[in-house]
């Protein structure tokens, strides 16, 4: 008589430890969507603000992670990230827009943490800096950023698949602010330019700072991560920007921009008039267009025809249009809504969970 030797039953994959930093309108929108989650995939191990923080590697609560009164030792909590993540696979989730926070990037990667940000900081420094994170990026260590161009909208994975399986980025144009659209549709409605910007930051879809959107820098960031995306070896000095920020607005406190914003009213009245006459609307577009080996890139206000694609957008979508040697005739749309926590938090999770599934 034969006996079947028993195949041990595999161990349970060890859930994704995460460190949010950041928890604020994105990170603490990223938290209750963990805590919604079901399947112990995730585990979420510390968070942290600018002035509180938690690292408990048996796990906080996501829906309410007690944070102690102690600003983060960032030294401290590297070396202990680092340490954890040699047994655990391990992201480091940077939702703070912080320059010194996107300084760790680098040193994680090198060292064995996977990250996950929305900040377009790390991603727009030279060219080289962009290399060396993407090379470190390798084996179980991930590095994920896709809400970085869009919120929550595919724009950055969608354009990487296309050059992966061979295609050529021709050309990328499309508005990439939901701020913007929502701005530029108030002031088709009727609404001054500078009480259009202040209903768009107490809406929550601009910067704190609404200049940081109007200045263009935000969509000349994005403009040039799909461009890098894309294949193209660019420097953010090869965009081209039209800041909407009047010089009287530039220096002056927070506090007082919307009211140094309304001497431009008057001029974005006209402007707007104009292109409705001529059967137009304004808009921020970003413009990508390979030229030989290199390529023009743009941002600015343009006027578009009030019935194209551009032109129909409203609330706070954004709309890309992607030509590639295959898509020729018709590029590739992607559409949907560019600003709001929820959705780029949703697009945050995303990438947190692609890092789990990969590193299982």
């Amino acid at each position: 008589m034969s006996s079947l030797a028993l195949c041990p039953s595999p161990e349970p994959a060890k859930p994704l430890s995460v460190f949010v930093a950041g928890v604020g309108t994105v990170g603490g929108a990223l938290l209750r969507q963990m805590a919604g989650l079901d399947g112990g995939a995730l585990r979420l191990v510390g968070a942290c603000s600018r002035r509180r923080s938690a690292l408990d590697v048996d796990g906080l609560d996501a829906s309410a992670p007690r944070l102690r009164d102690t600003p983060p030792d960032w030294p401290a909590l590297v070396n202990r990230l680092v340490a954890h993540a040699a047994g655990t696979p391990t992201v480091f989730v940077d939702a703070t827009g912080a320059p010194e926070i996107a300084d760790l990037v680098e040193e994680l990667l090198a060292a064995g943490v996977s990250v996950v940000t929305p900040s377009k900081l790390a991603n727009t420094r030279s060219q080289a800096a962009y290399d060396r994170l993407r090379q470190l990026a390798s084996g179980r260590v991930h590095y994920r950023y896709e809400t970085t161009a869009g919120a929550g909208l595919p724009v950055v994975r969608t354009i990487e698949d296309l050059v992966a399986t061979g295609d050529r980025v021709r050309s990328v144009r499309g508005v990439l602010s939901g701020t913007m659209t929502y701005l530029f549709g108030q002031i088709e409605r009727g609404a001054p330019f500078s009480t259009a910007a202040r209903w768009a930051h107490e809406q929550g879809y601009s910067e704190p700072d609404v200049r940081d959107d109007l200045s263009g820098e935000d969509v000349a960031r994005k403009l040039l991560i799909l461009a890098r995306s894309a294949g193209l070896r660019v420097e953010r000095a090869d965009v081209e920007v039209e800041s909407l920020v009047p010089e009287e607005a530039k220096h002056v406190p927070v506090t007082l921009v919307t009211e140094a914003l309304a001497g431009a009213d008057a001029d974005w009245a006209d402007r707007a008039a104009e292109a409705e006459r001529a059967g137009q609307r304004l808009r921020y577009v970003a413009e990508l267009r390979r030229e030989g080996d290199g390529a023009r890139l743009s941002v600015g206000a343009r006027a578009v025809p009030a019935e194209s694609p551009l032109g129909r957008l409203s609330g706070a979508d954004n709309l890309v249009e992607i030509a590639t040697d295959r898509y020729a005739v018709s590029p590739l749309v992607v559409q949907g809504p560019g600003a709001g926590a929820e959705v780029t938090a949703a697009g945050v999770l995303a990438d947190v969970l692609a890092v789990a599934r990969a590193v299982r």
